[in-house]
């Protein structure tokens, strides 16, 4: 089932830009192809992906209240649960809202594996620009091309298949990084244990990434870019809505006659006169209450 649905798939797009590539004389054609599936593959998970990274970005934001209510309620598990619900609707967040890209992201990444396999055994896939094979290393060998040393396969070309590993180290904590926000910082237990997961993580996958082939690494770090970048959108979107002015704008728009489709409280106007700050509600929307009171 897992190469009909994934592996046949990626061999066949991988396949179509590579000709594509070739008809078009580019040197390292199934590289390109690599980078190419990759981008395509992201823009198809992209609205998926950004509404999960707002949805964790949400979560995280939302630590500090959810530790007061751990605080308030650790003898009440029951109502602690519900006051979690309660908080996580008025924010408009799903919990689980970040899970399911993770999901999907994780038997492409095994296709993308076999896909790299199937074609290493019927054609040279050749190198991509410091990388001699884009087929090596591979599982069966292990690390025995690098470790003991001197590395098997010489220091040149050991330095060359050791530079996609690091970059795919860097990325991922880059990643991380972007993923979190200030307000989780080292004083929470729960920031505190996902940076130390964030460090094991990465050392685990600098060894896979030994011991796949450099193809896999190569998509891998392609995506974690793509995905760096769309982060760094989000981030930037969730920053512009909080931000004052986003807010005062939304409030100023109340005393057109609009109908924004946010709170009471947040449609009141902001009114600053150097140190004090007053909220006024609109005088249409006072004749309406008085209307439907009548």
């Amino acid at each position: 089932m897992l190469r009909t649905i994934f592996v046949e798939p990626l061999v066949f797009l991988l396949e179509v830009f590579h000709q594509l590539f070739d008809a078009l004389h580019l040197p390292y054609t199934y590289g390109f192809a690599i980078i190419a599936v990759t981008i395509l593959l992201r823009l198809l998970m992209l609205p998926l992906t950004v509404k999960s990274m707002a949805s964790m970005r949400k979560m995280q934001e939302l630590q500090p209240e959810i530790e007061k209510l751990k605080k308030k309620y650790k003898n009440d598990q029951q109502k602690l649960l519900q006051e979690q619900q309660r908080l996580y609707q008025e924010a408009g967040v799903n919990p689980l809202g970040g899970c399911l890209p993770m999901l999907i992201q994780m038997p492409i990444l095994f296709g993308f594996y076999y896909a790299i396999q199937e074609l290493a055994q019927n054609t040279a896939l050749d190198g991509f620009f410091w990388i001699p094979d884009l087929a090596f290393p591979n599982i069966s060998t292990g690390i025995s091309w690098l470790w003991p040393l001197p590395p098997s396969v010489g220091w040149d070309t050991a330095i060359r298949y050791l530079i996609l590993p690091i970059l795919l180290v860097v990325t991922q904590i880059a990643t991380q990084k972007f993923s979190t926000t200030p307000t989780s910082g080292d004083d929470n237990p729960q920031a505190r244990m996902m940076n130390q997961m964030m460090w094991i993580m990465s050392l685990m996958f600098f060894y896979f990434a030994l011991t796949f082939p450099a193809a896999l690494s190569l998509y891998w770090v392609t995506s974690n870019i793509l995905g760096i970048l769309q982060q760094l959108y989000v981030n930037r979107t969730i920053s512009k809505m909080d931000s004052p002015s986003a807010r005062t704008a939304i409030a100023v728009s109340a005393t057109d006659g609009s109908e924004p489709s946010v709170s009471e409280e947040s449609s009141s106007v902001l009114v600053t006169d150097s140190s004090k700050v007053e909220r006024s509600v609109p005088q249409k929307g006072r004749k309406r209450r008085r209307r439907k009171k009548r």
